[in-house]
């Protein structure tokens, strides 16, 4: 039994961590039947047959269908997944961000057509305190890389003009991107 899951599970980590055109590349690859249309640099799915399941300490948290795949959009590398909840037409989406601090293994599951997440939160945010999780966007210092939830971090420097760590001052670029002032 041990060989059947051993040979049906594949590690994808690195791929989610290089992009989503290296993961679609190996998606396509390890599971049949996986249809998408590339827009700019998203993937979107053409069919139902690509799920994700998040899981914490052995319990799932979230799982669905994956509507799309593309690239993070806080200027790092890696991979976006945007999922529905349980499939259904007209349920809401939620959006994956897995990265160093928030996903400890990631795989899937060829035989089901399954990408499985586990999840962990090593990383806490720099001007509330809580952990950050997978769902949560996440911005960070370009002067000393202490991270935060994006909204906390925007909202520090729009009312203080500084970073909460460093104290080093910084503005908000037309994109809500900070940056080192004088």
């Amino acid at each position: 039994m041990a060989k059947k899951k051993s040979q049906s599970m594949v590690n994808i980590k690195p791929l989610v961590f290089k992009g989503p055109k290296y993961l679609v590349q190996g998606l396509s690859q390890a599971v049949e039947g996986i249809k998408f249309t590339k827009v700019i640099q998203t993937f979107v799915m053409e069919n139902a047959n690509l799920k994700l399941s998040v899981g914490k300490d052995g319990k799932t948290i979230y799982s669905g269908t994956v509507r799309w795949i593309g690239n993070r959009t806080d200027g790092t590398r890696g991979t976006v997944f945007c999922v529905q909840k349980g499939g259904k037409e007209g349920s809401d989406l939620q959006l994956i961000i897995p990265t160093e601090d928030t996903a400890q293994d990631i795989g899937i599951d060829r035989s089901r057509g399954m990408i499985k997440i586990n999840s962990k939160e090593s990383l806490k945010c720099s001007v509330c305190g809580k952990g950050v999780r997978i769902f949560d966007e996440v911005l960070a210092c370009p002067l000393c890389n202490s991270k935060a939830h994006s909204e906390h971090l925007l909202e520090w420097i729009s009312m203080r003009h500084s970073c909460p760590i460093c104290k080093k001052g910084l503005e908000l670029d037309e994109d809500n991107n900070p940056y080192p002032v004088d």
